[in-house]
């Protein structure tokens, strides 16, 4: 029933406030509680309420009995007031209110104060501007009025308002009280105005309310929330009497500016000063372990609240279990869950979302089904962690059934759970999927952008990845963060690219975001991959901080440098700076020893890990037996294999490839017999061991072996047989290989596959069939493009080498030192000087490589293969590094070539004392005395060969035939099949002849009698020309001849096969010691300068 009644007269529209009044007011009753007629006559009420009749007091319910409002004396209307306040009965306080106006009563200040709190605190806005109405036509106000107006005004949020009234209370002289500053520190805290917060703090301490527990605790809850705890602290401390909400104020203060170990230290001394924690300290106290990472704090933590009896709270079982998870205690994190009596909806999402974290994803998807049929919701809190586990195992199907779900709900559009979709399709390699729900988002974040772009590093699109990068830095309100850069810098570090690298590091330095050490180390991995070391050491040299992981990829990038003394020094460094090596710097660490080959230092780290318990650590073990076997200490690689209480397949395995390794191949045979269980691996290492050794027929019989017993080929069993086979060199087997692969599947499936393949058929001769294999590619990597350089490079087609050169940095792969190597030899087999000088200079201006020895004797090769002998010998002099004795063997073979005796015998000087066992400088010297027919220092260099005990290699050739190997050495006559051979090598020297061949005696390399049959008969024994004789008998007329030389081709023999060629319309292939020569029709690819 309503009551309504005239306007009153201070029932106004007041302007100073922001509220709407009522012509007419109108009081809605609770038929529940009371019934008034409409002429206000009689009343009756279902509270208790303590009223007084005659003076008389009743405090029992009245529920039947009717009493007429006239009854009540004027002096009970305040006590009946603070009743309806005190019971929330605000429409019956209305009633009474209205009664009292009807009959003309007009309250003193009290009564009135009484009022404006009946109406203000009803919670209504309507009533509370009614409030402000009878507050502004009071014509006496005191401090109880003004404090009740601005509490009201505080229960509805009007900040504004609480602090106008609040100056017009203190201009106007009434006492300020703990009841008056509350409200007006929390306004001014919600309105983020810290300079009016610090004026009332100075009138509360003017007022001395500072040592108030209420007031005092409103100001360090103020203070936490402006973010400045240390003043909230000082705060704290004028409190004379606390209590544990206000120790968790603090905590709470702590933990918003990531203060931790300042929190766990105020944690313990809230104990030590006998305040009792609650489950809010607890929970507080358990996030900060959790933030910490810190399970031993944690467990103290647990240890203490089961003390006080909170083992069995929900709130506090919660944080345990999500504590335990952070802290990557997968069995305690179980264990609380299991154990907890009571679940709600935040213990399942934090124990799906722990399962999720520990990479248990099937156990996570299991519990949200068991979550779900115990008749809890699914949230976006759990639906993002079972998207995570989706992500987790690649489960396209899950993953597309919730995004359905999704779809049906309208969740599809949230960020969060729309970023875990996009990180779901990324994972599972549906980046265009994922491109589709990231397009979809009305709202994207740092985390919807990074899945996506790590989407795209996975799958190798990396100029999607940079322009999705750019599109971020253009998107309002979203900015690149750690995870976007470090995904960025990966993604240079694969490709070696360090310009964009550059790029990245230049936009980090605009930003100032370099002060991050995750960031700063991914810089330093991404220069030293790309070997740029020096840009590396400046980043390193300059980060405040740095963890294990910053000095392992630094030692990692000196390693892989090959800058062997750095990475020692700074390993050495590292311990010195207090850092404590890990399994991964000692890995470094213990593969830069076996580089070295220095059993002393292997010693060392053994005695390291011994005093550090780091012996058990398997990967470590294994390592350690790899250094001492490679050291040649077989003994100590023994004992820790012999000793090694538990011996798995990988130990095994490393056992095997260290017996291999050191030519015990009959020991490698006999542990590998003695294995109960073999894997792919313990196969690879003894069939790589074998081919190693040279046991090509053993490594090729235990391939078959292999393949008959049905063992699982992975491809780098491939591998093993395609380097073999481009070893040998074997063409036919090479092919057959080739076809393993396609039949396996994994044509497509390895770049270092397809780069053996490249590889083997280039040295095989194969070149066209090399290129096929490489333009088939469907992923290529600087590898890979060196190897079609290179072999390009080996068989003479140097405008092939040097188109693909340019190709390749086109596609944003840019070389490296081994391309330059590759294409500085290219241009040094065909004499392209200019071509190479420039390219040079390139190497070290633009891609700012510093060259090393090999590139020096690239130029020397260059050079000195032009006749250019003197500028070579000036490129020695000069070098900033010492020669390798492949450059004063490159300037050696040039005097050879053009017949410089004295600077030949200065090169040979140098390298009989660089390599005094090498028989090869021997005989290029020798050879410069033979062809200027100095015959007594041709006999002097034998004799010093003999004294030194320096043999001499053999010449051989040999030839393929039917997939047998037939070799021939010069003059050999032990072949089944000589006669056919030199008969047809005479005919041939006849029809030569009438092309106008003359025999070249300068490389007639003995001392014959001046007699030209002689001299003709010796040429034509030389083994190349013997192998091409078998081919020409034995192989069919339209096949290729390819034959392979371990010596350098001679001049004769070079001018003879190509008349061979243009004679018998036969296209013959030679491998010589340096290149392939190409003979076809009269002409060879080298074009006749080799």
């Amino acid at each position: 029933m309503t009551l309504s009644v005239r306007p009153l007269p201070f029932q106004l529209l007041h302007n100073d406030i922001n509220c709407i009044h009522h012509q007419t007011h109108s009081l809605l009753l609770n038929p529940k509680s009371k019934i008034i007629s409409s002429h206000h006559s009689h009343i009756t009420t279902a509270v208790s309420v303590k009223i007084k009749y005659d003076g008389q007091a009743s405090s029992k319910t009245t529920t039947a009995s009717t009493k007429t409002l006239s009854n009540i004396k004027p002096s009970n209307y305040s006590t009946l007031i603070q009743d309806c306040i005190s019971s929330s009965s605000f429409e019956l306080g209305k009633s009474i209110h209205a009664q009292m106006v009807s009959v003309g009563y007009t309250p003193d200040t009290y009564l009135q104060t009484k009022i404006i709190m009946l109406y203000a605190r009803s919670g209504g806005v309507d009533d509370l501007c009614y409030a402000r109405v009878l507050f502004d036509n009071m014509r006496e106000r005191n401090s109880t009025t003004w404090n009740t107006m601005i509490l009201g005004y505080a229960h509805v949020g009007n900040h504004t308002e609480v602090v106008k009234l609040f100056f017009r209370m203190h201009r106007s002289g009434f006492v300020l009280d703990k009841f008056t500053f509350p409200s007006v520190i929390k306004a001014f805290k919600a309105m983020g105005e810290i300079h009016g917060f610090s004026q009332v703090q100075t009138l509360i301490i003017k007022t001395g309310l500072n040592h108030d527990l209420v007031v005092g605790g409103t100001l360090v809850d103020g203070y936490t929330e402006f973010g400045l705890v240390d003043d909230a602290i000082i705060a704290f401390n004028e409190i004379k009497e606390k209590n544990v909400i206000i120790w968790n104020i603090i905590f709470s203060g702590y933990l918003k500016e990531i203060r931790w170990e300042e929190a766990w230290r105020f944690f313990h001394k809230m104990q030590t000063l006998g305040f009792h924690p609650d489950k809010f300290t607890f929970a507080t106290a358990l996030r900060i372990c959790s933030s910490l990472s810190s399970p031993s704090r944690g467990t103290q933590v647990h240890a203490k609240l089961i003390v006080y009896g909170f083992e069995g709270d929900i709130f506090v079982g919660n944080s345990l279990v999500h504590m335990y998870s952070r802290c990557n205690d997968y069995d305690s994190c179980l264990k609380v869950f299991d154990e907890m009596e009571e679940k709600d909806q935040v213990t399942w999402n934090s124990i799906i979302s722990a399962k999720a974290h520990f990479g248990h994803f099937s156990e996570s998807l299991m519990l949200f089904s068991r979550m779900c049929s115990m008749g809890f919701k699914s949230d976006r809190f759990n639906l993002g962690s079972i998207l995570m586990a989706s992500a987790g195992l690649s489960d396209i199907k899950t993953g597309t059934e919730l995004h359905c779900h999704l779809l049906r709900n309208s969740l599809d559009s949230d960020v969060v759970l729309g970023s875990a979709l996009v990180d779901l399709y990324s994972k599972c390699g549906l980046v265009q999927e994922a491109f589709k729900v990231f397009e979809r988002l009305p709202e994207r974040n740092e985390v919807s952008f990074n899945a996506l772009i790590a989407g795209y590093v996975h799958e190798r699109e990396a100029e999607k990845a940079i322009e999705l990068y750019h599109n971020m830095r253009m998107e309002v309100n979203v900015d690149p963060d750690q995870f976007t850069f470090t995904t960025l810098l990966t993604l240079c570090t694969d490709y070696e690219n360090h310009y964009q690298g550059k790029s990245i590091h230049a936009h980090l330095m605009r930003t100032n975001q370099m002060q991050n050490m995750v960031i700063e180390t991914e810089l330093v991995h991404m220069y030293t991959t790309c070997g740029m070391m020096q840009y590396a050491q400046e980043i390193f040299d300059r980060m405040l901080e740095k963890n294990a992981y910053s000095w392992n990829s630094m030692i990692e990038g000196y390693e892989q440098n090959e800058q062997i003394e750095e990475a020692l020094q700074l390993f050495q460094r590292m311990q010195i700076q207090g850092i404590r090596p890990d399994a991964f710097s000692l890995a470094s660490i213990l593969s830069i020893i076996t580089t070295l080959c220095e059993a002393i230092k292997g010693k060392e780290i053994h005695g390291f890990m011994v005093r550090h318990s780091m012996e058990k650590e398997e990967i470590l073990r294994v390592m350690l037996l790899d250094v001492y076997a490679k050291c040649g200490v077989m003994d100590y690689a023994s004992k820790i294999y012999y000793r090694s209480v538990t011996k798995d397949v990988t130990l095994h395995n490393v056992m095997i490839s260290a017996f291999a390794s050191s030519s015990r191949l009959n020991d490698a045979k006999n542990l590998f017999d003695k294995m109960e269980e073999r894997n792919t691996v313990s196969w690879n290492c003894l069939i790589g061991g074998y081919a190693k050794s040279g046991y090509n027929k053993e490594s090729v019989g235990l391939f078959r072996k292999m393949q008959e017993e049905n063992v699982e080929l992975n491809s780098l069993t491939i591998l093993t047989m395609v380097n073999l086979c481009g070893d040998l060199p074997c063409l036919y087997q090479g092919e057959k290989l080739h076809g393993l692969i396609i039949k396996k599947g994994f044509e497509n499936s390895s770049v270092v596959l397809a780069t053996s393949l490249i590889d083997m058929y280039a040295k095989c001769g194969a070149i066209k069939k090399a290129r096929r294999v490489f333009d088939n590619m469907n992923e290529t990597n600087i590898i890979s493009w060196n190897a079609m350089i290179n072999g390009y490079s080996k068989h003479g087609v140097s405008e092939e080498s040097l188109l693909l050169y340019e190709q390749m940095q086109r596609k944003g792969i840019y070389p490296n030192g081994v391309t330059f190597l590759s294409v500085l030899s290219a241009c040094s087999h065909t004499g392209l000087i200019e071509e190479g000088l420039t390219i040079f200079i390139s190497m070290v201006e633009n891609y700012r490589i510093e060259p090393s020895a090999e590139h020096y004797t690239c130029m020397v090769d260059l050079l000195g293969r032009a006749g250019l002998l003197e500028e070579a010998m000036e490129v020695i002099k000069k070098m900033p590094i010492k020669p390798e004795i492949s450059t004063f063997g490159a300037l050696l073979a040039a005097c050879r070539l053009h017949n410089s005796v004295e600077m030949g015998k200065l090169a040979a000087k140098e390298l009989f004392v660089l390599d005094p066992q090498n028989s090869g400088h021997y005989v290029l010297l020798s050879n410069i005395y033979a062809a200027e027919g100095n015959w007594k220092e041709v006999e002097n260099i034998r004799k010093l060969m003999k004294e030194k005990g320096v043999r001499k290699e053999p010449g051989i050739s040999w030839i393929m035939i039917n997939n047998e190997k037939h070799v021939f050495h010069a003059g050999s006559k032990s072949h089944s099949r000589t006669e056919e051979i030199y008969i047809i090598l005479r005919d041939l020297t006849v029809r030569m002849k009438k092309l106008g061949y003359i025999p070249d005696a300068h490389f007639i390399l003995r001392n014959v009698n001046d007699v030209s049959k002689e001299k003709e008969e010796h040429l034509l024994q030389h083994s190349e020309r013997l192998a091409i004789g078998l081919g020409l008998i034995s192989l069919p007329e339209n096949s290729i001849i390819t034959v392979f030389k371990n010596l350098r081709i001679c001049g004769d023999c070079h001018t003879t096969i190509k008349l061979i060629s243009k004679i018998t319309g036969r296209q013959i292939i030679v491998r010589d010691l340096n290149r392939f020569h190409h003979f076809e029709n009269g002409e060879c690819s080298c074009g006749d300068y080799w």
